[in-house]
């Protein structure tokens, strides 16, 4: 039997890291006097990678940017975020649990996400150092982002596994496209950065509420 491999998403699924990106965010800005941005504003603007957070935010407020200043803000903002990746940031209760017994039973573990690549390394490796993922990945030069499957096929040459052996939770909609673009189950979160009713609307979407939920629906996928 192919060993089984679940991936998750980080921001929203594995971690409310909500709080150190608004942070980053603000650092990024100061010198628009914006003020405080509330984790609220900042959660609709996630997921995308961090280039695109930043678009969002200041589309909120009426600010277009040229692609150079964008560049610029968006190393400012990483700058920043590498110099504090792990302020607020905190796995969900129960995750590190959960991951624990899934890394029992043998199933292969994986992060997968739109945060550039060493800062999501970073983060992982700091909340959850006793968890042996097989791969973590964030966003690389010359790598397609989510929603593009690229880096499932990735996990799946690694593993050594065919898709139909894979599973990936995440909390948005770019997890769900990410999934089924790369014709794999997908499990959504409903504690993440998304209304629920949102995620409620995407055809086809297992959505879960605790982590025992979470728990059973992977355990129930073959």
């Amino acid at each position: 039997m192919e060993k089984r491999a679940v991936i998750f998403d980080l921001d929203g699924t594995l971690v409310d890291t909500i709080a150190d990106i608004r942070l980053a965010v603000e650092a990024s800005l100061s010198d628009l006097g914006l003020g405080s941005l509330s984790d609220e504003l900042v959660k609709m603007h996630v997921g995308r990678g961090l280039a695109n957070t930043l678009r969002g935010v200041l589309s909120s407020f009426g600010i277009a940017v040229t692609d150079s200043e964008l560049m610029a803000r968006t190393r400012r903002l990483e700058q920043y975020y590498h110099r504090h990746p792990v302020v607020e940031s905190r796995p969900y209760e129960g995750v590190s649990a959960l991951l624990e017994r899934l890394a029992a039973t043998g199933m292969a573990l994986g992060v997968l996400s739109n945060k550039e690549d060493g800062l999501v390394k970073s983060i992982v490796a700091t909340l959850f150092p006793t968890i042996e993922f097989v791969l973590v990945r964030g966003l690389r030069d010359g790598v397609e982002p989510k929603p593009h499957p690229s880096t499932i096929g990735e996990f799946s040459q690694l593993l050594g596994c065919s898709r139909h052996t894979m599973l990936y939770v995440g909390d948005s909609e770019i997890d769900w496209q990410t999934a089924t673009a790369a014709s794999i189950p997908v499990i959504l979160v409903g504690w993440g950065f998304r209304p629920r009713k949102a995620l409620q609307a995407l055809e086809g979407a297992q959505l879960v509420d605790t982590i025992h939920e979470l728990e059973e629906a992977i355990n129930g996928i073959q």
